[in-house]
């Protein structure tokens, strides 16, 4: 069983490496002790973390510009509409859209959700 997970962990990742300056290095061993996670598992969280914030920010960047609509900014955020949204009025994010917009992104979830659920 023990050989069997640390196959298929390998299969699902790879392997990278990357230069951390000082400043940093010094931050992640603090983390590391107040949390008691080693080092790896603190840097694929950190690094998750990081990428779900970026990935956000873009977003939002991208829906304020008018670069993308409100649903394919959700998705490139990677959260619900409904999160997206929430995430919008915590930034004090103005909707740029229409009623009809409203509408037809409205349309466009309960039609997704439907084809889920078969």
């Amino acid at each position: 069983m023990y050989k069997s997970f640390w196959s298929e962990a390998r299969r699902l990742s790879e392997r990278i490496s990357l230069v951390v300056p000082k400043h940093l290095r010094k931050s992640i061993r603090e983390l590391q002790a107040l949390t008691g996670e080693d080092q790896s598992t603190l840097l694929r969280r950190l690094l998750d973390k990081g990428l779900a914030e970026v990935k956000m920010e873009i977003a939002v960047d991208n829906y304020v510009r008018g670069k993308t609509s409100l649903e394919k900014s959700s998705e490139i955020a990677g959260v619900s509409l409904w999160s997206f949204l929430d995430e919008l009025r915590k930034r004090n994010v103005a909707l740029k859209y229409s009623l009809a917009d409203a509408e037809s992104e409205i349309h466009k979830v309960i039609e997704k959700s439907r084809l889920r659920k078969t």
